[in-house]
């Protein structure tokens, strides 16, 4: 089926066209040089369609088009005002959640009613939220400090802020950004993946649909190496946000520095832990940890691909965790992420499917390690499905244990006691996010304190909520997300000091 059948669906309702135009005041645009970037199912592996890919000169435009707005027309907008734009963007976003969530299938292979559904769902939320915070999280505050002089602190934005975004959670990590960054007072030039750029560029003719003025958000789909360095590099960009590996991270934050010294937040990769102590909640640990490594196949920058185990309950850790993935996760009889049984989708490209393949391969052939696989790899199917895959009793200096495979992929692995699991946890260049399963509260506080994580999951993993802050220690980024943090993080702080003394 092409992409126009497949959303003409009855589930999905279709009933108009994919942009495929760069979006640059409030307009869809061609690239200067007309090129253009193919996109593709990775449930089929067959090709979507194509959109045009920002060059140099396209960013540029998009940048100029953000100043102008922002100088002329946002940054005059008051923040109740802000706030009402993105209240109304919220309910547009409701009413195309189909639309947005079958793209989001389409073009990421996200099982459209266990998860893409799901991402609309946190993205509904986080507007409103924001829209929320638009008058509150601005706020300064005023500082007395003797008879004759006070001071007032400002929090004001940055001006144009570029963002850039991954291809695990396409409309998710952009939401994340924009809508927290609108509330702040920014306008903002945003490139997604060059894999998955549908979803945002159907979703940003809802902005000038809600009334936001023209040049607020523009939107360059392009290449990371072409249109996301120039964004990064651009002297007119005050502040750049990026998710993503943390390899390209560490290339942003050079580049941010050599430009103009603009700001950085960074959300780059991790190697999170789950740590099972043998007091532990059996079945609920598993349920967590099982949708903690593969929830969106495996592809989460926080997904719980280390587990440790105390040595008292491993055996049967194991046997329940085999046992809940093979009746809870499956790829659907058609293999199709639009099947309801459907609750593993395949990952995201031939080369994801081939690095995750090496890294089995890897484990098997290389450490001789042992391997449980639960599930086939598809004999009669051009898409990238790949079935939970773990590795057990794994040595902490196994290269499975140390790098980010970002897939259904994960070791487990025995402790003794606490002092060797926080070991074990903290023994990473990573710290994203961690997970503790524990029926002692005085042990879980302990653990909390100790692990070096910027988000712990106590008898859960994986579950984000949008009002709390998100973000990573060590190489895993900087800076932080959501909450009033998500609003904050566009904002830089002002200060007044008023005399008032008699000459």
């Amino acid at each position: 089926m092409s992409l126009f059948e497949i959303l003409n669906a009855p589930q999905v309702g279709w009933d108009d066209k994919v942009p495929v135009g760069l979006f640059i005041g409030n307009e869809y645009v061609a690239s200067e040089g007309n090129e253009k970037i193919d996109t593709f199912n990775p449930a089929t592996g067959e090709k979507l369609t194509s959109f045009y890919a920002a060059g140099v000169n396209d960013v540029d435009k998009a940048v100029k088009a953000a100043r102008k707005c922002y100088k002329t027309v946002w940054s005059k907008t008051s923040a109740e005002d802000r706030g009402k734009l993105l209240y109304r963007l919220g309910e547009l976003i409701e009413k195309n959640r189909h639309k947005l969530a079958a793209l989001e299938t389409l073009d990421s292979g996200k099982p459209y009613h266990s998860n893409a559904q799901g991402d609309l769902d946190q993205i509904i939320q986080l507007t409103r939220y924001f829209a929320g915070g638009a008058d509150k999280y601005t706020k300064g505050q005023t500082v007395p400090l003797k008879h004759e002089k006070y001071a007032l602190t400002f929090k004001v934005p940055y001006g144009v802020v570029g963002q850039v975004i991954p291809w695990n959670y396409p409309l998710a990590m952009a939401s994340w950004k924009i809508q927290g960054c609108l509330a702040a007072g920014n306008t903002i030039v945003i490139k997604p993946a060059e894999n998955t750029s549908l979803s945002l560029l159907y979703m940003a003719q809802l902005f000038t649909e809600a009334g936001f003025p023209s040049g607020v958000l523009n939107v360059v789909p392009g290449l990371g190496s072409v249109a996301g360095a120039a964004l990064a590099n651009h002297p007119d960009v005050d502040k750049i946000a990026f998710t993503g590996s943390t390899a390209v991270g560490q290339k942003i934050m050079q580049i941010a520095a050599q430009s103009n010294l603009k700001d950085v937040t960074l959300e780059c990769g991790g190697k999170s832990p789950a740590v099972v102590f043998d007091d532990a909640d059996l079945d609920n640990s598993v349920e967590w940890i099982a949708g903690g490594i593969l929830y969106n196949s495996g592809q989460n920058c926080t997904a719980n691909s280390r587990i440790y185990v105390q040595e008292t309950i491993y055996d049967e850790f194991l046997k329940k965790f085999k046992s809940h993935i093979q009746s809870e996760w499956r790829f659907g009889t058609r293999l199709d992420p639009f099947d309801k049984e459907c609750t593993l989708g395949p990952v995201i490209s031939e080369v994801q499917y081939k690095k995750i393949r090496a890294y089995v391969d890897h484990g098997v052939n290389e450490e001789k390690l042992n391997i449980i696989t639960l599930g086939d790899f598809p004999a009669n199917s051009k898409g990238y499905f790949i079935p939970p895959i773990f590795f057990t009793d794994v040595p902490q200096i196994s290269k499975l244990n140390k790098e980010e495979i970002f897939g259904p992929v994960a070791v487990i692995s025995k402790f003794k006691d606490y002092d060797e699991a926080i070991e074990l946890a903290n023994d990473t260049a990573y710290g994203l996010a961690s997970a503790v399963f524990t029926e002692n509260i005085r042990l879980a506080n302990r653990f909390v304190r100790d692990i070096n994580a910027g988000t712990v999951w106590v008898n859960s993993s994986n579950d984000e909520e949008i009002s709390v802050p998100f973000g990573g220690f060590k190489s895993s980024g900087i800076g932080r997300e959501l909450g009033e943090s998500g609003v904050t993080a566009y904002c830089q702080t002002k200060a007044a000091h008023f005399n008032i003394s008699d000459y």
